[in-house]
């Protein structure tokens, strides 16, 4: 279902410093447009790409390290609605073996979209083979208010309800646990252009949920924070750093996990 994402981004390539761990953390208002015009489309591409090598000690013989974080989107902007369609991959091999492989696919609508409350619904479909997650698919609903809506900031809160089925491996045990969870989902975010070539956007979550089969609640917290320079207009280069943590996750695995990534990115 999802190998066709490791080739479903093309673009450029940059040899930048990326260290990452499994935090799929979904930084919307990256993609969000606040042009004035419709009937549109718009999208961005990024890719980031690492490949070296190093000596184990032993005579001739070496270590190869391949990583590789693409993501993408695209929007369609109608007179009152916005469409968005996100993606990415991450992927990261050292020592012959696969170490990272993430991804997700997220689609969203926005209607009314300018007024001060608007309203959304999503899904999403996601994996993170090497922690477990071999599926997490979700649907919600849920409203979106624009508390500040100047050229200089963007600040929003949202909130709904959604539905999360997650099959994850517990490999220590080697059994699969399947969960099927409703939960109350929470933002807030924010756009704050520093200067004509230098963006900070941010967005922070809160879900929790019932998990009635074990007995407790759950609770996720999760945020990204991300520093876009503009090249020109067509490219940036991009700084971003994600986090996430869950009190009780469902299989043996750390509580708080951590992304930095850097990397280019190209605008359409």
């Amino acid at each position: 279902m999802f190998s066709s994402l490791r080739s479903s981004f093309l673009g450029f390539l940059l040899l930048f410093l990326t260290f990452s761990a499994s935090a799929q953390i979904l930084n919307v208002e990256k993609a969000r447009v606040e042009k004035d015009s419709s009937h549109y489309f718009t999208g961005k591409l990024g890719v980031n790409l690492n490949l070296f090598n190093r000596a184990t000690g032993k005579e001739g013989k070496t270590d190869h390290f391949v990583g590789i974080t693409g993501n993408g989107n695209l929007g369609y902007v109608s007179e009152h609605n916005t469409y968005l369609l996100l993606a990415s991959y991450n992927y990261v091999r050292l020592k012959g073996e696969t170490q990272v492989e993430t991804g997700y696919v997220h689609g969203r609508v926005t209607f009314r979209r300018k007024a001060r409350l608007s309203y959304e619904t999503y899904s999403q479909a996601q994996y993170d083979y090497n922690r477990g997650l071999e599926l997490r698919m979700l649907v919600g609903t849920g409203i979106r208010y624009a508390v500040v809506q100047k050229e200089n900031i963007r600040f929003n809160l949202g909130t709904g309800v959604m539905y999360e089925h997650e099959r994850w491996r517990n490999m220590e045990e080697n059994r699969y646990i399947e969960k099927d969870i409703p939960k109350l989902s929470s933002y807030a975010s924010i756009r704050l252009p520093l200067n004509p070539h230098l963006e900070l956007s941010t967005i922070h979550y809160y879900q929790v949920g019932y998990d009635q089969p074990a007995g407790m609640s759950r609770h996720r917290f999760s945020g990204d924070i991300s520093i876009i320079t503009k090249i020109n207009n067509r490219f940036q280069l991009t700084t971003n750093f994600s986090h996430t943590y869950e009190n009780r996750p469902i299989v043996p695995i750390p509580n708080y996990l951590y992304s930095l990534t850097n990397g280019i990115q190209l605008s359409f």
